[in-house]
């Protein structure tokens, strides 16, 4: 058995992570991950913990069977082993990030009797920019189909996994970037996100830009650096949250448009970015006031750029009371993957 650090160039690592420290990379957004290969009848792998809340899980994929691996709440070294007795020859892996604020964490190595590069090839580059629907939390309650989340579920049924983002990149051979987190509306002092104080709410504006973004994180927050990720399709999927604290200013004219204003500012940002890219603004099958669905008919109208468009799924706003569940996600997910398709 060998042990190869998390700097190795056998490792692919995918998302915004954090490279400040090498040896150390911190995995921070839902859906980030690290692929490789492996020979040998065993895999263990070498983390830090980085929590956020007491119920914490990361995802492995090993020849293509999922695990939902506990890992401890402390900021200890852990050591756990993924796989053992399997047939001697090469595997595949990939552990992701399976949640989102819960918490992050540091890859330091994978043991085996050798780590070998991933090969494979992707056609695409994706980015999104959501809430908890794109981070894919609650996905697992798959007896809930339709109807509110169930009680005091702390986060088990979280997987980005089988998020509408993360299976729309699989069927379209893609590399992402999933920005998204539980919570989130476009304007600070709005949404889920850091709260209940309204003073503290965090929204899109204040995350889109960061590395780090949870603004309680031990590490804090830091900036992200737009030269290292290029995509090639942006999909903005924002005004799920957007109505807390005050449902009633979608109905406000001066509102909406600061809202409008705020919307394609972060927008026009990101393209000057991403000169080439192709730009997507979607909300999600969750129910919302369908208000939200004409301003962003507005935004794209007010836009006016063949670049940018406008993507609803068949059932937007109205499919679910509760988070979309695994095969409601992958109903969003052949939708727009068949959409992207269309544009590149």
């Amino acid at each position: 058995m060998a042990i190869y650090n998390a700097d190795s160039k056998a490792f692919s690592y995918m998302g915004r992570i954090d490279f400040s420290r090498p040896d150390k990379p911190m995995l921070i957004y839902a859906g980030s991950n690290i692929i490789f290969r492996f020979k040998g009848t065993s895999l263990k792998i070498r983390l830090e913990n980085i929590p956020m809340t007491d119920r914490m899980w990361i995802g492995a994929l090993i020849d293509g069977i999922q695990q939902k691996i506990g890992i401890e709440n402390t900021n200890e070294v852990q050591e756990i082993t993924l796989a053992k007795d399997l047939d001697d020859k090469t595997h595949t892996c990939m552990i992701f990030k399976r949640q989102a604020a819960a918490h992050y964490f540091r890859f330091l190595s994978a043991e085996a009797d050798e780590i070998l590069q991933d090969e494979h090839k992707y056609d695409l580059k994706l980015e999104y920019f959501g809430d908890s629907v794109s981070a894919g939390e609650v996905c697992e309650a798959v007896y809930y189909e339709g109807m509110p989340d169930p009680e005091n579920h702390g986060g088990e049924y979280d997987n980005s996994y089988f998020s509408y983002t993360f299976s729309a990149a699989r069927k379209l051979n893609a590399e992402f970037n999933n920005n998204s987190q539980g919570g989130l509306s476009l304007l600070d002092h709005t949404g889920y996100f850091y709260g209940p104080d309204i003073e503290t709410l965090t929204g899109l504006e204040s995350t889109y830009d960061k590395l780090s973004y949870v603004p309680y994180a031990p590490c804090g927050v830091s900036k992200w650096d737009f030269a290292r990720y290029t995509p090639d399709v942006v999909i903005f999927a924002i005004g799920q949250n957007d109505a807390n604290p005050r449902p009633e200013a979608v109905f406000d004219k001066q509102y909406t448009e600061m809202w409008k204003k705020k919307y394609k500012e972060i927008l026009l940002d990101l393209k000057e970015k991403y000169k080439t890219a192709k730009f997507v603004i979607i909300t999600t099958v969750l129910k919302h006031e369908m208000k939200w669905e004409y301003i962003l008919d507005e935004v794209c109208a007010e836009l006016a750029d063949p670049d940018v468009t406008r993507y609803k799924f068949r059932r937007a706003g109205k499919a679910t009371d509760g988070h979309p569940r695994i095969t409601e996600q992958e109903e969003m997910a052949n939708e727009l993957a068949d959409y992207i398709r269309t544009i590149v």
